[in-house]
This record gives C-alpha cells, structure tokens and sequence, in this order.
C-alpha cells in the first residue's frame, strides 16, 4: 500500500518524514531547535521506471511554545485515478529547556484510502508516563487504549526524524549507529540506523545528477508495518546540513523500491 509508503518516511512516517539512537545524554545540549521553525519540503515520490506517482510535504511551524510539524502525502497522476491515496500526519512538539530534544504531545494521524477514511489521535502523558491512542474508521470510534513509556523511548516517528536531523541523539557521521524505542499504537517498535559516508557509494552514483550533494547515507530499519514492506528498510539520503534530499523504501508490497527525491525546500 503506497498510503503507508509515502508516510513514514518518509520518514515518514515517510517521508516520511525524515528520520535514530539511544543515549540521548551523547547529543548537543544546545542545539537549535528554530533551524526547523517555517521549513517547508516538498517530494516526489516514484518506482520503477515511473517519476512522479505521488508527492510529500513536509512543514514546520511554530504554535506559541511548540512545534508543529505537518506531513501531507497523496498518490498523483496515472496511479491516483487507480489507488487514490491521501495520508496527513501531524504532531505537536513541545522543546526540552535542557536537552532541546522536541517530545511529542500530540499526534494525528488520517489516511485516506478511495472511499475508505481512518484517524488516529495520540496523546502523550509524560507526568503518568503513559501515551493514550484512539482510533477512527469511517467516523465511529474503531479501537482505543494506552501504553506506557519507556524513560528513552517516547518519541514517535515525526520527532525522531527531527531529533536526528539536530543531532540530540548524537553525531551524526560517517560510521555511527543509532538505536532507540518508538512508540505506534500499542507498541514500541526499535528504530535504528547506521551511517555511512555517500563518497564512492553506489547510491551516489545511481542519484548523481538528480540528487546533488549527497554527503550521507543512513540505513535505517523499522518494523516492517511502518513500511507494508517485506523487511522494513528504509534508504535516507543525507546533505552535509542534514537536509533529507532523498530516500528509498525497499521492497514496497505491490511496488517494489519506492524512492522519492527533494523537489523543492523553503526555509
């Protein structure tokens, strides 16, 4: 299904977006969190010989103390008048005053599929350590419940990608490792990564001239119903600041590799 493809990850979810670790004391205290605050990045998403079967935007915007960040996906062209698809994720982050890491305290999340509509409302409870989900199928109330969370693991998918890209987890560099607890629905799936250099690499020479100044590839792997893929891999490419210019879902169900690549960034 492409409507969870061009989610996470790219990072998303998709996209989502955008997207690791695990001692959250080895980060930069004081990073900047406004480096994300009016950031706008829009995507095209493919496969296989076709360019262009859906796009994904990626905003950032202040709300008083928080952030909000936005993901709007949907199939486009040919594919959107066979399988239309519209997925919009939100969360709302507030700024850790020591760590500046961003925790979700809100999340919503509905996806469009033809006729077929579901919504999803996350609510995060740091005091009782507990985050509360409920779920919506076509208006009624489908499925609702709570998990509690680990001290390290309460970031979901939008506010890691963004606390990776700040580097809260850590450096970011060529040969480091990330590895941290996410939490979707009632569970809490790992989220890891790996870093390595794009000089020399294959995937620098397949994007050359589509993708520029790709200064990192990060592996990541997820759990394989993030993805609807067979492994849950997840290819992000990487600029030297960080800028997600590119990504690569493997073995999509029904698609094969999905890629998508940085059509436009207003900051």
């Amino acid at each position: 299904m492409i409507n969870v493809a061009i989610s996470e990850h790219y990072f998303i979810k998709i996209a989502s977006c955008l997207l690791l670790p695990f001692l959250f004391h080895t980060g930069r205290v004081n990073a900047d969190t406004n480096t994300f605050e009016g950031e706008v990045l829009r995507y095209n998403i493919g496969f296989w010989l076709f360019k262009k079967v859906g796009t994904a935007t990626f905003k950032c915007e202040r709300d008083g103390d928080s952030l909000v960040v936005t993901i709007d996906a949907c199939t486009a062209g040919f594919l959107d008048k066979i399988i239309h698809r519209h997925n919009i994720y939100r969360t709302t982050m507030t700024i850790d005053d020591i760590t500046n890491r961003l925790k979700p305290v809100n999340s919503y999340e509905k996806k469009i599929k033809r006729e077929k509509e579901r919504a999803m409302v996350t609510d995060y409870d740091y005091e009782n350590n507990i985050c509360s989900y409920k779920t919506w199928r076509h208006g009624m109330v489908h499925k609702e419940g709570s998990h509690k969370l680990e001290p390290e693991g309460c970031d979901d998918m939008i506010s890691v990608s963004y606390n990776f890209r700040n580097e809260i987890y850590g450096e970011v560099k060529d040969g480091a490792d990330f590895n941290i607890a996410t939490v979707y629905k009632d569970k809490s799936p790992n989220f890891s990564a790996h870093v390595r250099s794009a000089e020399g690499s294959d995937e620098q020479s397949k994007w050359k001239g589509i993708i520029p100044d790709i200064k990192y590839i990060v592996d990541i792997a997820l759990d394989p119903e993030l993805l609807d893929s067979k492994e849950g891999k997840l290819v992000v490419l990487l600029t030297e600041d960080l800028i997600p210019v590119g990504y690569v879902a493997k073995d999509v169900v029904g698609f094969g590799d999905l890629y998508g690549f940085l059509e436009e960034e207003i900051n």
